[in-house]
């Protein structure tokens, strides 16, 4: 009973903090569009994402589930850009961006089916994120009109979202296995069929 609680809290420790680092790239990109989430609600937000990270990550070392690890190490990473100053801010992303293409491509490369498919949209929208904040700091844009600009600064943290969700989509499925049980059970005993 431990092992399959353990598995859960683990799951839902990686859950909470994919969610809460693609809510992250959400709101980057809402920001863009001038609202502005209070900053006690960001850095609450990344504290509570690197906390769930050490967690999903502390139980991958131990039970030795590289893709999980790979997954929070990429978190952790990602929380911890907002904390430290200057040059370190571009290298915890790079690695946050590098750990989130490595699980997508392991749970694509190991999986069957629907997981296949969201361990590829994992594993392209990391590297379009990698490839899109890459651009935006090294291509001018000030010849851009105002509408191709927004899109062009507001695609990295939308691929990022989009990478986060998905991969909160493939770590919360130990989270569901109850569920599933229970309606299978249903489905066994009804009398209507």
């Amino acid at each position: 009973m431990g092992n399959i609680t353990g598995g859960r809290l683990t799951a839902l420790a990686a859950t909470v903090a994919t969610v809460i680092a693609g809510s992250s790239g959400v709101a980057t990109a809402v920001v863009l569009t001038q609202w502005d989430p209070p900053r006690a609600v960001l850095v609450a937000g990344a504290v509570l994402a690197g906390i769930a990270a050490v967690v999903a990550g502390v139980v991958a070392w131990r039970v030795r589930d590289r893709a999980l690890l790979a997954v929070a190490v990429s978190v952790l990473a990602y929380a911890l850009s907002s904390a430290v100053p200057g040059v370190a801010i571009t290298v915890l992303v790079v690695v946050a961006q590098g750990a989130l293409l490595a699980f997508g491509v392991m749970v694509a490369r190991g999986a069957l089916g629907a997981r296949r498919v969201l361990g590829w949209v994992v594993a392209v929208a990391a590297a379009g994120w990698f490839v899109t904040l890459l651009a935006l700091s090294t291509i001018p844009l000030t010849e851009l009109p105002q509408a191709a600009l927004d899109v062009a600064v507001s695609l990295p943290y939308l691929l990022q979202a989009v990478a986060y969700l998905a991969a909160a989509v493939l770590v919360v499925t130990p989270l569901f296995r109850p569920v599933r049980a229970g309606v299978a059970r249903l489905w066994d005993t009804a009398e209507v069929r």
